[in-house]
């Protein structure tokens, strides 16, 4: 009996100390998405790819690492908050799909009391046999998260509710940027967005199907 009454008490501390977290003021303010100006392109791609390093889920992101996701972290404890993934991007107006290679790490000012949780990123993208485009930015995740933890503490499960989350950059760390080019890209500038659609089979996985807004000025 005592051991059902310290697990329950255990169980109940959690929930409360969830709830408390996501009272927090601070939880219901987000940074704004990236506006996009100019000619914008819409690259589509889910998760499910290669991938190496740590798992872009609440749990990875927080350094509490599953057995699938020991297994696919890197080894080398310098790069324990690194991840590398190769995507095949289709672009809503057609055409060839783009190679997309997406190197991530924690970002260093992730804050649960602060609402912030994400990763800082850089893109390279790849238009086979016309030209690339590098990109640098960040994408703070706890909008989903936030909507997650609700859901589970309601004894729902784990399962942010809106249909799709635009991105926003991490506090601090400026907007996404279109960093340099080559072939038709060189010398053009302009931002980008993640927005990130939950998927149902795999909702604690927040990569999840993912909308890469690309404005080209």
């Amino acid at each position: 009996m005592r051991a059902i009454v310290a697990a329950l008490g255990l169980l109940i501390g959690v929930l409360l100390g969830v709830a408390l977290l996501l009272l927090n003021p601070l939880s219901f303010s987000q940074g704004t998405p990236a506006g996009l100006s100019g000619a914008v392109r819409v690259l589509g791609w889910e998760s499910g790819g290669g991938f190496r390093g740590f798992e872009l889920t609440p749990g990875g992101l927080l350094g509490w690492e599953s057995a699938a996701g020991r297994a696919a972290a890197f080894g080398d404890p310098g790069l324990r908050h690194a991840r590398v993934e190769i995507a095949a991007l289709t672009e809503d107006a057609g055409g060839a799909q783009v190679l997309g290679v997406r190197l991530s790490a924690i970002g260093p000012q992730d804050a649960l009391l602060q609402a912030r949780l994400g990763v800082v990123t850089a893109w390279n993208l790849v238009w086979p046999g016309q030209g690339t485009v590098l990109l640098a930015g960040s994408e703070n995740l706890w909008a989903p998260l936030r909507d997650g933890l609700w859901s589970a503490v309601r004894g729902r499960g784990f399962a942010p509710g809106d249909k799709r989350y635009a991105l926003p950059p991490l506090p601090g760390s400026g907007a996404p940027l279109l960093v340099a080019g080559t072939g038709p890209f060189a010398g053009v500038r302009g931002g980008f967005r993640e927005d990130f659609t939950p998927v149902a089979a795999r909702p604690g996985d927040l990569t999840g199907a993912r909308q890469l807004n690309l404005a080209t000025e």
